[in-house]
């Protein structure tokens, strides 16, 4: 259907002319809300523009996907066909993106939210660029088409209004113990407005050190005096990573701990030496101080040191680097090769883990 504002299939703009005859109708300006079964080609083909004038009036691709109730632009040129205005008014009305949202919450569907909200469940897929198969999880925060009922619903005895508890611009750093849940009970949220802002689940895994997000309204204030306090030895271990990457490229060379070249424990004892710690040059030995870690089950972080058995001998301890995050490493490998960061190695390799400082 084309000619009227905001009906699906059809072309919408207040500056357009239209009348009921069969003849062709010039338009400027028009939008058109996109039906079941449109494509890109069709559309261009029903409106009479070139195919690329429409793709790049809307900045799409050849491959970009449309979805029923999607809101698209038309070039100035296009001309349409109108059809009669009583036929077009029993069209549903324009599923366009408003200033609306939505918590979701437990037990929540796509087609039940659709349901709540008194909107098609075409049109509230549209706005969000969701697939009937996308996943929502409760905390998450949908948008809801124009014209939808955004009044409180009572949901599990709990008031889902359309006040959401959307991202702000805090933000907190894990230390030692922290949970999920009780970081959420730090801030002040909900545990599910918690893991919905920074993309988690119940089983995601926090480690110490890492800086997760707070949805708005959490109570910063509360938690910055607790972060504060546990950021005088960090600044310490800044000190070791920052040797150590400033090394990176420095040639691989059996005994040596620098400046110029280093083998893995000469490495790593002259990062440790920037804080005044004496490591000493041997891997093996390096591996029996500090703190063992349960790597395995607590996580490896920034600063920690990873041993690997030797290639020769499959029961000795013969490598060494400093890990960078969870998932990197910084280490002088072999002859021939040079310090480099790369990513740390297989569950299987990693025999020992060690907390210096």
């Amino acid at each position: 259907m084309l000619g009227v504002v905001g009906v699906p299939g059809a072309l919408a703009d207040s500056k357009s002319k239209t009348t009921n005859s069969s003849s062709a109708t010039a338009t400027i300006g028009l939008t058109y809300v996109v039906v079941k079964n449109d494509s890109l080609t069709g559309i261009a083909s029903k409106t009479k523009v070139k195919f690329n004038d429409l793709l790049a009036v809307n900045g799409f691709k050849s491959s970009s996907v449309i979805l029923p109730g999607q809101v698209i632009k038309l070039p100035d040129a296009a001309v349409v066909v109108p059809v009669s205005v009583k036929s077009a008014i029993t069209a549903a009305a324009p599923a366009i993106a408003s200033s609306a949202t939505y918590t979701v919450v437990k037990n929540d569907s796509l087609s039940g939210i659709a349901a709540k909200a008194k909107v098609s469940l075409s049109a509230f897929l549209a706005v969000n660029g969701f697939t009937k198969k996308s996943v929502i999880r409760p905390g998450q925060i949908v948008k809801l088409p124009e014209g939808a009922k955004v009044v409180a619903t009572i949901v599990n005895r709990a008031a889902v209004v359309s006040a959401p508890a959307i991202a702000s611009s805090a933000t907190y750093t894990v230390v030692k113990n922290d949970s999920l849940s009780g970081i959420a009970a730090k801030a002040k949220v909900s545990l599910s407005a918690f893991l919905a802002v920074n993309g988690f689940t119940k089983k995601s895994v926090i480690r110490p050190g890492q800086i997760v997000k707070l949805p708005e309204g959490s109570k910063v204030s509360v938690i910055t005096a607790a972060v504060a306090s546990t950021n005088a030895a960090p600044s310490r271990m800044q000190v070791v990573l920052d040797f150590a990457k400033a090394q990176v490229g420095k040639p691989y060379e059996f005994g040596k701990a620098g400046p110029t070249s280093y083998d893995c424990s000469g490495l790593t004892k002259a990062a440790f030496a920037q804080v005044k710690v004496s490591l000493p040059h041997q891997s093996l030995l390096q591996s029996k101080l500090g703190t063992a870690i349960d790597w395995k089950s607590v996580g490896i972080q920034a600063g920690d040191l990873v041993f690997t058995f030797s290639s020769i001998n499959m029961y000795q301890i013969s490598h060494v680097g400093i890990a960078i995050s969870s998932t990197q490493w910084i280490e002088a490998p072999y002859t021939g090769s040079s310090v480099r960061i790369s990513n740390l190695p297989s569950a299987s390799k990693i025999q020992a883990v060690r907390r210096v400082l």
